[in-house]
């Protein structure tokens, strides 16, 4: 009867890592999908609040400051291989650096494939 009940809980947990990952929202939110940024100076910030991304913009050359407040880890990697990569620690921060070209540069995380979004790096 306890087997049972660890399977049963087990399944549950897993399910709901499966559940929780978001889609991409583009309506720019702030409370359960991270915030997106708008650049001011050499830097901006990048909130992860949930388990979806949003647009950012960022300076060329400038500074994402990323503070991770989801509970959960993430990567905040470009689309494009080698642009930008870096792990996200759960209820962490780290910076990135923006490309220093202007241009618009999809993102995504590697461990939640469902959390999409674009840096529009602006010169």
């Amino acid at each position: 009867m306890k087997t049972r009940l660890l399977i049963a809980g087990a399944v549950a947990i897993g399910s709901l890592g499966l559940v929780a990952c978001g889609d991409d929202d583009d309506d720019g939110g702030k409370a359960d999908d991270g915030g997106g940024g708008a650049p001011s100076g050499d830097s901006v910030d990048y909130e992860i609040t949930g388990l979806s991304y949003t647009d950012l913009t960022a300076p060329a050359g400038g500074t994402i400051k990323i503070t991770n407040d989801s509970g959960v880890a993430h990567t905040f990697d470009s689309d494009e291989e080698g642009v930008i990569e870096s792990d996200v620690a759960a209820d962490g921060e780290t910076d990135v650096q923006a490309p220093d070209e202007a241009g618009t540069y999809p993102f995504h995380c590697d461990i939640h494939p469902s959390m999409k979004a674009t840096l529009t790096v602006e010169g």
